[in-house]
């Protein structure tokens, strides 16, 4: 049985293990084949960690020039709009501004000594100021960018992407916007999100149509002479520098013609010198809004601004190689079974998969956060999750198994509160063998044989019922646990399966008080069944505490809970030894020694037991403690004074005790049957070296 037990073991921790690397192999294949509501959610808990992590620094070498209105009427004096031509413009209130604007912005930023001057416009038609724009970018051209586009076209049902350039430099073709063209004066300004719609990462070249182009972002790095700075493989993840509005500094374009904010806020083109500048619409009205990991849409040149200073500071996030995301769902599912094997109590277990889940949610946090690297999340969590709750489940069906298998084996054998117990948690007890202390019970039906034959076989089964049940009821009362029955008897076992007094030994006396109230049940019993079926029925009982061996024997097919060993085979010969001396209840020395505090006994024999050479000393069980008459009480003592005397070798003074005793109850079996012994050794003396042994000859 114990290998078997080691056995169910080992199948439990392979189950156990299968069901956790199962949860792995999940997971990995449904991130192999983009799951869709994994692939959100993992976006998700990124873009968390984007938002409550540390921003990318603001670059020192970036400036953002904001379109912030379409007119500036209300805010220029008139005096001021005089000032400038582009200001004139600025405040008409017609939108979009002559292009002749940007030429001036872009000589006023490029005068001033800016690295570069970047116009996240496009001019995709003709229209008025086109030859002061180009004019500007001809003289220019080493730092001015403007913007194109790739827009996708459909056309009789299909869908194509289409460059639009400028319309001042559409002449010079596509050759204008490749990345290999130094001189090119065009950067895209499509910034493509992901599947959600959110744009997380930034592309600084594309191929189209064979050609490479270059961003808005790209070309201002490229004519900078940073073109080192975008990442290899010219794509990169964005730390933004901030959520919406609270990053770069927006200063209003109107200000680089109003000659005071032009001597106040740029110092008179100092503060441009040597920079990026950035020129963008910014504001509602120019619904030029896109969605990033913030809750909030940013507007366009913001994103544009986090592309160029992510490339500046080197601010990229970064993911994993490939093996890292299997390697840490094998992790999580090790951790899963590990913890699932750490302890048994489900509650707990599940508190330490949400803390470990919860921990390594807030690892991704601070490796995201101050090391830049992207780990998956929600699949190595979930993996965790679904392989210890999966574990939990197949735990939760296993015990339910046992509870039943428990319940079915001990329903009838044990006592109500017993079996609630046991079932609450198996793993109290075992069943697969152990040593306890325990106290054995035997009883049998004296005369059953001639019983059996003076009834019918439907009235013996009824006779038997009617006296197994009270007596099986008064064992599982003071929780002891019917072995087994064999026609008449009853083997019953106190202290195991589970013994749930806190008093460990208290299995001796409530076994002697189960006995004690089994025969005074038996008394009115014998009255009815006399009157029903006419018969008389007697019950000889053996009780005897030692250590025994517990636990499933029998067959692989068929086996019950049992005990076995030698406390167990000295119970059974109580049994029968009860017949010579006419008693009822016979227990052995170790049970008074544990029960003398609530019974009555009197000492009995030092009996050497059938098969035996050492004697064992057995009692008479009388009554339970305080409860014995003081007729039986005077009896007892001038038995045990006979007892002795008879020990000595004095048989004619313990012949005289007996005769005493028996005075007062002429039915006393053990005086009579030490009377009887006295006799024979006076005419036959015991061997030398006899101390009063009692040598039973039968079992």
């Amino acid at each position: 049985m114990a290998r078997t037990a080691k056995k169910d073991a080992v199948l439990r921790r392979v189950i156990l293990a299968s069901i956790c690397a199962g949860s792995a192999i999940l997971f990995g294949l449904l991130a192999l084949i983009q799951f869709k509501p994994l692939l959100e959610a993992e976006n998700y808990t990124r873009d968390l960690r984007t938002r409550f992590g540390q921003t990318a620094p603001i670059s020192p070498e970036v400036v953002f020039l904001s379109i912030d209105k379409q007119s500036y009427n209300d805010v220029l004096m008139e005096e001021e709009i005089a000032a400038h031509p582009a200001l004139a413009e600025m405040s008409t209130g017609s939108w979009p501004w002559r292009r002749s604007v940007w030429g001036q912005v872009i000589r006023r930023v490029a005068e001033a000594g800016a690295k570069v001057v970047a116009l996240d416009l496009m001019f995709p038609t003709p229209k008025e100021g086109d030859e002061e724009l180009l004019l500007a970018l001809d003289e220019f051209g080493d730092r001015a960018v403007v913007g194109g586009t790739f827009e996708e076209v459909s056309n009789l049902g299909r869908t194509s992407v289409q460059l639009a350039l400028p319309a001042p430099l559409a002449a010079q073709g596509i050759t204008e916007i490749a990345s290999d063209n130094p001189s090119g004066r065009v950067g895209y300004v499509n910034l493509w999100p992901d599947a959600d719609g959110i744009i997380r990462r930034a592309h600084y070249r594309r191929t189209f149509q064979d050609t490479s182009a270059i961003s808005l972002s790209g070309r201002m790095l490229e004519k900078a002479g940073l073109g080192a700075r975008i990442p290899q493989g010219a794509t990169g993840l964005i730390r933004y520098a901030g959520p919406p509005t609270f990053n770069y500094k927006a200063i209003p374009i109107y200000q680089l013609f109003v000659p005071s904010t032009w001597e106040k806020v740029f110092q008179n083109g100092a503060t441009l010198r040597g920079k990026l500048v950035l020129v963008g619409p910014y504001g509602n009205w120019s619904k030029d809004f896109l969605k990033t990991p913030y809750p909030n849409p940013m507007p366009g040149p913001e994103v544009h601004l986090a592309v160029l200073g992510a490339a500046l500071t080197g601010s990229f996030l970064h993911l994993p190689p490939f093996w890292a995301s299997p390697a840490l769902l094998g992790i999580a599912a090790l951790l899963a079974l590990a913890l699932i094997l750490a302890t048994s109590q489900p509650v707990l277990r599940l508190v330490l998969l949400l803390l470990t889940a919860l921990g390594y949610a807030v690892l991704t946090f601070f490796v995201q956060d101050k090391l830049s690297l992207i780990l998956p999340a929600v699949n190595p969590a979930l993996t965790l999750l679904l392989g210890g709750i999966g574990c939990l489940s197949y735990e939760f069906v296993l015990e339910q198994r046992e509870k039943r298998r428990v319940r079915g084996m001990f329903s009838t054998m044990v006592s109500p509160e017993v079996l609630a117990y046991m079932q609450a948690d198996p793993d109290r007890f075992r069943l697969t063998g152990e040593k306890r202390t325990a106290t054995i019970f035997f009883s049998d039906l004296a005369g059953f044989t001639t019983i059996s034959e003076s009834v019918t076989a439907e009235d013996l089964a009824k006779i038997l019922n009617r006296y197994l049940t009270p007596m099986s009821n008064l064992v599982t009362k003071y929780g002891g646990y019917i072995d087994k029955y064999a026609g008449d008897a009853i083997m019953a076992d106190f202290g195991v399966p589970v013994w749930t007094d806190a008093e460990a030994t208290s299995h001796a006396w409530k076994a002697c008080w189960s006995a004690l109230e089994q025969q005074e049940r038996l008394q009115t019993l014998k009255q009815e069944l006399k009157a029903e079926y006419g018969c008389d029925i007697d019950a000889r009982m053996g009780i005897n505490t030692g250590e025994v061996a517990a636990g499933n024997m029998g067959s692989e097919q068929k086996f019950q809970y049992t005990v076995m060993g030698d406390a167990v085979n000295q119970a059974a010969r109580f049994e029968p030894a009860n017949k010579p001396f006419d008693t009822h209840i016979m227990i052995g020395g170790r049970t008074y020694e544990m029960a003398k505090d609530k019974i009555e006994a009197r000492f009995l024999a030092n009996m050497i037991v059938k098969g035996k050479t050492e004697p064992v000393p057995c009692y008479e069980l009388l009554a339970k403690k305080g409860e014995l008459p003081a007729t039986k009480a005077a009896v007892v003592r001038l038995f045990e004074e006979g007892w002795k005397l008879h020990a000595q070798k004095k048989f004619h003074e313990a012949i005289a005790k007996f005769d005493e005793a028996l005075a007062l109850d002429p039915h006393d079996g053990p005086a009579k049957a030490y009377r009887k012994i006295s006799e024979g050794f006076l005419k036959s003396p015991p061997p030398d070296g006899w101390a009063g042994e009692y040598i039973q000859t039968s079992k």
